[in-house]
């Protein structure tokens, strides 16, 4: 390896002070940890809401707003949590048709600032490479023009006000006469105004002012079910056929295998999946000019795939995206200036308000918008990314799989908290770096007419890729077959699960004496695995046990080698390979490419972090010092902190940390200086998520969890170059039994409350519940500040290693 790209420690500012652990009150997450093993995959519910009032997501605000000008008549608001002027029932009855209610001031959730509006000029369309389809849409003047957009309120309307607050962008623009607005409304069990029905969905016309009520009583329906899409997109065809065609989907997003959309009346319904929209776009028949996601996570190749069949172009987000959302009310006004004004003139517009308006909410804030165009991918992609995809996979089959993982490992990822394992398609070629990597990086370029975005290595189209966890891999699959992935990166993302999770096995193959071949694989799928303890995030098998199992372990003596782990025999590695690849594999994992398998026994038993090897010495200053040759540190691609408060009846899990370490030749070097991340002198439970190291900067990102005014959210905490001692970016609420993502950072300001929770461990080293962790404070105007604080009580002490094959060893702990 290269020692330059060993991993190395962030910065970190140290407060002088010396603080108190202890933990309090019982929390019920309605989960489990929150802290290292509190990531849910796919199948599992996600954390509830830990109870009382909930927080409001601001939306900027600043200068005139443009709704002061309009008539009091619309949508008498009430604050979240409570009401205002006499607020509507849940059962509120419908409005009759016809009903034209025009918009107005809204003081507790008021729309986005207007940014200055961006100048497009109308051009000629783009061009399209030889090989691409025609356009289903060329603009021409007079055109008409109808959009549709699905809105799908949920909690981001009930607790927010979001939908609200963008049905009054939409309706501040001057919409033309020959440009409809068709909104249907659904999936939130509170609307913030008097006019959209709790009870039932309804299809909305905005025009300029306000909405009109265009068809009432649709029944309450799971915005997520595909049957509702195809009602509403019928109904829009039939009653307001254009020569131009629009189709936007409003609401949380989850990316490519979980798709959109989040109702929060039929919360057991899950998401609709991009098979399910495919199903939908070729039953109602016709195309678009585009189709848009204000929602998290869509702009994927999968998703461009599916819309491809229908649609020119696609305006999406690889990241999570603010809750300021997109902002409408500007290029509304410039498509009814000019309906024949060309797509990516009217994208600008659009992409360069969201990223105004998002990081003048938040000018932490990490976004990205981006425009594809669908007619020219459709020429330009499919036959770079197939030989891609078949040469990534000739390299897994020719021993070269840790080439693969470290591209992976290094490639900008997105959501991570949430093990959504989507990266960026772009950044990953490039990192893989063969000929075909390239030529598949430039496709995609020229095919991203248009991405606005300040994440560095964000090129605008992400893909699904498995690494961490593999219990996706059999709905990615699924999902790919449905809407019609090319079957060479189906084979690609196999073979390279197949040797991630031989890798996983391997490492077991030391602690897995009696135990059978099913077991070993369950911990694999995401269920708690026998061997990961709270291994972060997932069920892996780790190569030495779990923090835990160190910490009970017994301590490192000075300069002995410690009782780390068994020795790893290469007969048992053959022999669990040769299980997993050919005999009562689960249903889960008939993915599992069985050739690879069998073909990498030699490389995998050549390549593997034998436990017997993590044994530390202890330096004459306090160091804790491990040892490993040049070829074994190329295994290995993470190393973190994980301390444990002892209060003498278990432990309180404080986190992991990429602190207090650095490299002296092949020896890791560990003085831990006793100290913890502390915000606003209160210490925090924290979990490193990701780091990003190379020539554009070096990027750390974790999470703390917490109670935000009594919610229970992530606070999203970031180390960068422009923040090397770190920054709270705003906190991220977590879902219940879907896996898409919180759309919009929820603002930390001055007056909220934060608690923060601890997992507890009892001596025998299992979870016992989630306790908050020291008292509760209020934000001050000063905002919140990350320092590291000594601390006062009996502390245990391990570093994890992360090797290529995701597994976690956990060194031998010490007292501090």
């Amino acid at each position: 390896m290269d020692t330059n790209k060993r991993p190395r420690a962030h910065e970190k500012k140290e407060s002088g002070q010396s603080v108190h652990v202890n933990k309090t009150d019982k929390v019920e997450t309605g989960h489990g940890p929150v802290g290292s093993g509190a990531r849910p995959q796919a199948g599992q519910s996600r954390p509830q809401s830990a109870g009382g009032s909930s927080k409001a997501v601001r939306r900027a605000t600043g200068g005139s707003s443009v709704l002061i000008l309009l008539v009091v008549l619309f949508l008498l608001f009430r604050g979240c949590g409570g009401s205002m002027g006499g607020a509507q029932s849940q059962t509120q009855q419908a409005q009759p048709q016809q009903q034209t209610v025009q918009a107005t001031a809204v003081p507790t959730a008021a729309p986005t600032a207007a940014p200055a509006a961006t100048q497009a000029p109308t051009a000629a369309p783009a061009p399209v490479n030889a090989a691409a389809r025609a356009r289903y849409y060329t603009p021409k003047a007079n055109d008409s023009v109808t959009i549709m957009v699905y809105m799908c309120g949920t909690d981001l309307e009930s607790n927010y006000g979001m939908a609200t607050s963008d049905l009054q962008e939409m309706a501040s623009a001057a919409i033309g006469q020959n440009v409809n607005v068709i909104v249907e409304t659904g999936g939130c069990k509170m609307w913030k105004n008097r006019i959209v029905s709790n009870a039932s969905n309804q299809i909305y016309k905005v025009e300029s002012g306000g909405v009109r009520l265009v068809k009432d009583n649709l029944g309450r329906k799971a915005m997520v079910e595909s049957s509702t899409l195809v009602e509403f997109l019928k109904f829009c065809r039939e009653n307001y056929p254009a020569d131009r065609n629009i189709l936007i989907f409003w609401d949380h997003g989850g990316g490519s295998i979980s798709g959109y959309g989040y109702d929060e009346l039929y919360k057991s319904a899950g998401s609709m999946d991009l098979a399910e929209i495919a199903s939908a776009l070729k039953t109602v028949g016709g195309t678009y000019d585009w189709i848009g996601f204000d929602a998290c996570l869509m702009a994927t190749l999968e998703t461009a795939l599916v819309c491809e069949g229908y649609a020119d172009y696609m305006i999406a987000s690889e990241e999570t995206e603010p809750g300021t959302g997109w902002y409408y009310t500007n290029w509304l006004n410039q498509l009814s200036k000019n309906t024949a004004v060309d797509t990516p003139a009217l994208a600008k517009t659009l992409i360069d308000d969201f990223v105004k308006t998002s990081t003048g909410a938040s000018a932490s804030a990490k976004v990205g918008l981006s425009l594809t165009d669908l007619a020219a991918l459709s020429g330009a992609v499919p036959g770079p990314f197939r030989d891609f995809a078949t040469s990534t996979t000739e390299l897994l089959s020719n021993k070269n799989y840790a080439v693969v993982s470290n591209a992976r490992a290094s490639a900008r990822q997105f959501a991570q908290s949430s093990r959504i394992n989507q990266i960026d398609l772009v950044d990953f070629a490039n990192y893989v770096g063969t000929p075909e990597a390239k030529a598949l990086s430039q496709a995609l370029l020229g095919c991203v007419k248009y991405n606005n975005t300040n994440i560095s290595h964000a090129y605008g189209l992400s893909i699904y890729f498995p690494y961490e966890t593999m219990n996706t891999v059999k709905t990615a699959v699924s999902t790919y077959k449905s809407v019609g992935m090319d079957d060479a990166y189906t084979k690609c993302i196999s073979s390279f699960a197949s040797l991630a999770s031989s890798g996983q096995l391997a490492a077991s193959s030391g602690y897995s004496s009696g135990m059978d071949i099913g077991s070993l694989l369950s911990g694999m799928l995401g269920s708690s695995s026998p061997y990961s303890g709270n291994s972060y995030g997932s069920g892996n098998l780790t190569g030495y046990g779990s923090p835990l199992g160190a910490l009970l372990g017994g301590y490192s003596s000075a300069s002995q080698p410690s009782s780390s782990g068994m020795s790893v025999d290469p007969a048992m590695i053959a022999q669990l390979l040769g299980a997993f690849s050919g005999r009562n594999l689960p249903a889960e994992m008939d993915w599992v490419d069985e050739d690879t398998v069998s073909r990498s026994v030699d490389y995998i038993s050549e390549n593997y972090i034998d436990p017997a090897d993590l044994f530390t010495t202890v330096r004459a200053d306090g160091a804790h010092v491990l040892t490993l040759s040049a070829a074994q540190w190329d295994l290995i691609q993470d190393v973190v902190l994980n301390v444990y408060v002892d209060d003498g009846e278990g432990f309180i899990d404080l986190g992991l940390d990429n602190i207090d370490f650095e490299f002296d030749g092949d020896d890791l070097v560990m003085k831990f200086a006793g100290e913890w991340m502390t915000i606003n002198g209160h210490p925090a439970a924290y979990y490193m998520l990701s780091v990003t190291d190379d020539a554009e900067g070096y990027l750390v990102r974790g999470r703390i969890p917490a109670l935000l005014n009594g919610e229970l959210v992530d606070l999203e905490v970031v180390f960068d170059d422009e923040n090397p001692y770190g920054v709270i970016t705003g906190a991220r609420p977590m879902y219940e039994d879907v896996d898409v993502v919180a759309k919009g950072d929820i603002a930390i300001e001055a007056g909220d409350e934060l608690q923060f929770l601890c997992d507890y461990y009892g001596r025998d080293g299992s979870y016992e519940s989630t306790y908050k962790l020291g008292e509760p404070f209020t934000v001050g105007s000063a905002g919140l500040s990350v320092e590291y604080s000594k601390l006062d009580e009996d502390l245990s002490v391990t570093y994890r290693l992360t090797d290529i094959y995701s597994n976690h060893y956990w060194l031998p702990a010490w007292a501090a």
